[in-house]
């Protein structure tokens, strides 16, 4: 196929949003459902695509179920290329009891069901999905008029296909066990994105997850959502101990998410608090892993960063730690690719930029706090590193004229 490298470029950019993409011939049709007919005891659906599907033709299909789907034959008309099922909205509750009594299905399906649901990628713009099988027919046909795009609102009315209650039980569990084993699989893949400090993969991930797919332990799903923050929390002090960052810093971030978690009163706070979490722990491993450095470093450092109004000069750590101070500062200089003072000096000006964007604090104050009681000293410093005074920074980022 000459398109083949685009056509997996294409399946791996909508396999980043969970959406299952089957390429296949006309005499080996798969299960495009994900077995959701199967488990009811119901008939296949129809496959309009391949049944009465037209080349040069982008489908929209919409089935009775609210799954949404989108195909095409592939150039030739041999093979076709099926993309879902996916919702383009929340199905709730009051509508999975609709669906039922509309196919005159048992009632008892409705955890099974609702289960499923919650499985699927959840696709809220169509914008996305119509922006890129527009590029992606351009390339297959050559020009955007030589293809058309359909929507097809499917209302099918399967056949109830009886099945014994031992097999029905049989598939409700397996599609548990899958939720399950999907949910440790993106936990496991979250955990290692955190753990070497890659915001951009592990916020990928997080942006796949659905709210309604987490199991509703209370009947408050206010409480629910703080659960979930609270499991999310310890997930991330995990990866953050995996990425060889030092108790210490993990307890002072976890402690401040926790408390976030427990002011949650919105479902927006939570989604927005969940991407805030996972940008924190990112960047703690970015900024404090010690995965590469010594024991004696990893040591220096800590301490450094634990206290920075004490003496945290050569000498003093030298005598802190029992090592000769020649040995600590060729050592340091090596693992970290500075001397020592630039460290100190750097990790002072960091947290004095913390404080003059966070406070209100006099500029001799923060000084103080930063371990150089001399303001002039500090300020001085303070132009080296950033290249304006204390007060100069201020203003520039708080557009606010003050002495302070």
């Amino acid at each position: 196929m000459p398109y083949k490298a685009e056509l997996a470029f294409f399946q791996k950019l909508l396999e980043k949003y969970k959406l299952q993409c089957l390429c296949f011939g006309r005499d080996a049709v798969p299960e495009i459902d994900l077995g959701l007919r199967r488990m009811l005891g119901l008939n296949n659906p129809p496959n309009a695509l391949l049944d009465e599907g037209r080349e040069n033709v982008i489908y929209y299909v919409c089935d009775g179920f609210e799954c949404c789907y989108n195909g095409f034959l592939l150039p030739g008309g041999e093979q076709a290329f099926r993309i879902g099922p996916y919702l383009r909205r929340e199905i709730n509750d009051t509508e999975i009891m609709a669906l039922l009594e509309k196919y005159r299905l048992s009632t008892s399906l409705f955890s099974m069901v609702k289960q499923y649901y919650s499985m699927l990628p959840l696709i809220r713009d169509d914008s996305i999905m119509l922006v890129a099988l527009n590029a992606l027919g351009e390339v297959l046909w050559g020009d955007a008029d030589a293809f058309t795009v359909e929507y097809v609102e499917n209302s099918d009315r399967p056949v109830l296909v009886p099945k014994p209650a031992q097999t029905a039980e049989a598939e409700m569990e397996a599609v548990r066990v899958q939720m399950v084993e999907q949910r440790y699989e993106d936990e496991k893949h979250l955990m290692h994105a955190v753990a070497h400090g890659l915001n951009h993969q592990a916020q990928l991930i997080i942006s796949q997850w659905r709210i309604d797919a987490f199991e509703q332990r209370t009947t408050d799903p206010i409480r629910n959502m703080r659960n979930y923050g609270i499991i999310l929390n310890t997930l991330l002090r995990k990866a953050a101990e995996d990425g060889h960052v030092h108790p210490v810093h993990i307890d002072q971030l976890s402690s401040s998410m926790a408390r976030k978690i427990e002011t949650i009163s919105r479902v927006e706070e939570f989604a927005e608090l969940v991407k805030l979490m996972v940008h924190k722990y990112c960047l703690l491993v970015k900024n404090h892993s010690m995965q590469h450095y010594s024991r004696l470093v990893q040591h220096v450092i800590l301490h450094i960063d634990t206290d920075l109004t004490a003496d945290l000069g050569l000498k003093s750590h030298a005598e802190r730690f029992n090592v000769n101070a020649s040995y600590l500062s060729t050592l340091f200089k090596k693992e970290t690719g500075v001397t020592l003072t630039e460290y100190v000096n750097r990790a002072r000006i960091d947290h004095a930029i913390f404080l003059l964007n966070a406070t209100d604090m006099q500029i001799q104050t923060i000084a103080q706090y930063c371990g150089v009681p001399d303001v002039n000293y500090f300020t001085k410093l303070f132009k080296k590193l950033i290249g304006r005074t204390p007060k100069e920074y201020r203003t520039l980022t708080r557009g606010v004229g003050t002495d302070r």
